[in-house]
């Protein structure tokens, strides 16, 4: 069962995706989110363990952060007359497994949920799935096995790495 968690509710004191910083999110800093209407974190429970969490938020791919030829190829599927100098997106903040649920498909089962999700009725004319995703290669495998692709070749080097997922591509 999905859950849309807010500022006062309790959390599974259980759970353990193997992330300091992942866990306080979890804990702590998704109840500020919410309060400060930044972002909205859901946890996905069964039996009244959390198996996983995520948070979503509103936001866009720029053109000014990439290349033209990179923003070309972005928007070469939407007509001429909506081609804006940001695209739509939703943003995945944060997402983490339990550790005795990881490398069983509940992570990319969630990145199929969020997919349906934004394109099932179009909800928010959201056209892309954002992440900024740890960078370190299981990660990253983890985010191109579920079909995303990095958008900037100049983050390389960085802590996370700006991958994105059209949503057209359904």
């Amino acid at each position: 069962m999905l859950v849309r968690l807010g500022i006062d509710d309790e959390r599974d004191a259980t759970f353990d995706c193997g992330d300091s910083d992942l866990n306080e999110f979890f804990f702590k800093d998704s109840r500020l989110a919410c309060k400060e209407l930044v972002s909205v974190t859901y946890a996905w429970i069964e039996s009244g363990k959390t198996l996983a969490f995520f948070s979503v938020s509103n936001d866009a791919v720029k053109r000014e952060l990439m290349s033209k030829s990179v923003f070309k190829r972005l928007c070469r599927r939407i007509s001429r007359s909506k081609r804006y100098s940001t695209l739509p997106a939703v943003k995945i903040g944060r997402l983490g497994t339990s550790v005795e649920h990881q490398s069983n498909g509940v992570g990319s089962d969630i990145l199929d949920f969020i997919k349906f999700w934004f394109t099932e009725g179009n909800k928010t004319g959201c056209r892309f799935i954002i992440v900024d995703a740890y960078n370190n290669e299981r990660t990253i495998n983890f985010y191109l096995k579920n079909g995303f692709s990095f958008l900037l070749e100049s983050d390389a080097s960085e802590k996370t790495r700006l991958m994105f997922f059209d949503l057209m591509t359904i």
